[in-house]
C-alpha cells in the first residue's frame, strides 16, 4: 500500500507543463550570468527544472534555443504584409509589419533583448540562424515584387530586401544594447533611415 505522502511516480514522455519560452528565458539569463560558451545543455536543463531529454525535444542545441523566438515574429510580420491593402504606401505597410510583429509581452521582450545582445557578440549564432533570416528575406522579396510591380529576382527588389532585412537586424542589436523601450519603434526608425537614403 502506498503512503498518501509519497511523491507521485514520474510520468514518462513530454511533461505537460513545459513552456519553451520560459525555458529559453531562463537559459538566456543563465548565459548572461555565466557565459554562453561556459553553459552546457545540462546546465540549462537543471536551471529550467526539466530533464535533459525533454530539453532536447524542444531545443536540439544552444543556438537553436537562442533563435527559438524568431518564428512567431516572422509569422506576425508575414500576416501583416499579406493582408495589406494595395493603396497603403509600402513604407507604412513595412513599418506597421515591424511594429506589430515586435509587440511583445514583457517576458518575450526581455528574451528578445537578451537574444539580440548575444547575437551581437557571437557572430557564429547569426550563421546558425540563416534559415530564419532566409524565410524573412523571401517574405520581403515577395511583398516588394508585388507592390513595386517588379521581378522578384530583379536587382531593385533583391537589394531592397537585403537592405531592409539587414537594417532590421542591426536595429534590433542596437536596441538590445542602448534602448529601454519596446523594439518596434527603433526598428521602424531604422527602416525610415534606409528608405530615406543618404
Amino acid at each position: 500500500m502506498t503512503s498518501p505522502d509519497a511523491p507521485a511516480p514520474r510520468r514518462r514522455g513530454r511533461p505537460a507543463d513545459v513552456d519553451p519560452e520560459r525555458v529559453a528565458l531562463l537559459a538566456l539569463r543563465h548565459f548572461d550570468e555565466h557565459g554562453y560558451e561556459q553553459t552546457t545543455m545540462d546546465d540549462i536543463a537543471r536551471v529550467a527544472g526539466i530533464g535533459r531529454r525533454t530539453l532536447f525535444r524542444y531545443f536540439p542545441s544552444k543556438p537553436a534555443l537562442v533563435w527559438g523566438g524568431v518564428e512567431p515574429v516572422v509569422g506576425r510580420m508575414h500576416d501583416v504584409l499579406d493582408a495589406a491593402e494595395d493603396d497603403e504606401p509600402v513604407r507604412d505597410v513595412l513599418a506597421r509589419a515591424v511594429t506589430e510583429s515586435l509587440t511583445l509581452s514583457p517576458e518575450a521582450e526581455e528574451a528578445t533583448r537578451r537574444r539580440m545582445a548575444l547575437m551581437g557578440t557571437h557572430p557564429a549564432l547569426v550563421g546558425f540562424g540563416l534559415t530564419a533570416i532566409a524565410a524573412n528575406r523571401g517574405m520581403l522579396v515577395d511583398f516588394l515584387a508585388r507592390r513595386l510591380g517588379a521581378e522578384p529576382d530583379g536587382l531593385r527588389v533583391q537589394v531592397l530586401a537585403d537592405t531592409i532585412g539587414s537594417a532590421d537586424f542591426s536595429a534590433l542589436v542596437w536596441w538590445a544594447r542602448h534602448d529601454d523601450g519596446p523594439p518596434g519603434p527603433v526598428v521602424a526608425a531604422a527602416l525610415d533611415q534606409v528608405l530615406r537614403g543618404i
